[in-house]
């Protein structure tokens, strides 16, 4: 073989090593199992006032669109002055 010959198959061998190395990160990577219950997206993540609000607008049947728009303000205006303010030391 001539000299150019092994240094490509030198270059060969050490792309495939580097390539074997780099995807072995992937393939080992975190495997945690997923949470029974996993939070929903969204800006109104575990807020339970506009849960019910929303729980009030399906069981009303509200389609969405302005009425459900303008009930579900409604609902979170009276949620947020009805709940108590935190008590200060």
């Amino acid at each position: 073989m001539s000299m150019s010959a092994n240094n490509s198959v030198l270059l060969r061998a050490i792309a495939l090593a580097a390539l074997a190395v780099g995807t072995a990160g992937v393939a080992f990577g975190d495997d945690t199992p997923p949470t029974d219950n996993p939070p929903h997206g969204g800006r109104h993540n575990n807020d339970p006032a506009w849960a019910a609000c929303k729980k009030q607008a399906d069981d009303q049947k509200l389609q969405p669109g302005d009425a459900r728009h303008e009930f579900m303000k409604t609902c979170m205006k009276s949620a947020r002055s009805s709940a108590t303010p935190p008590a200060t030391s």
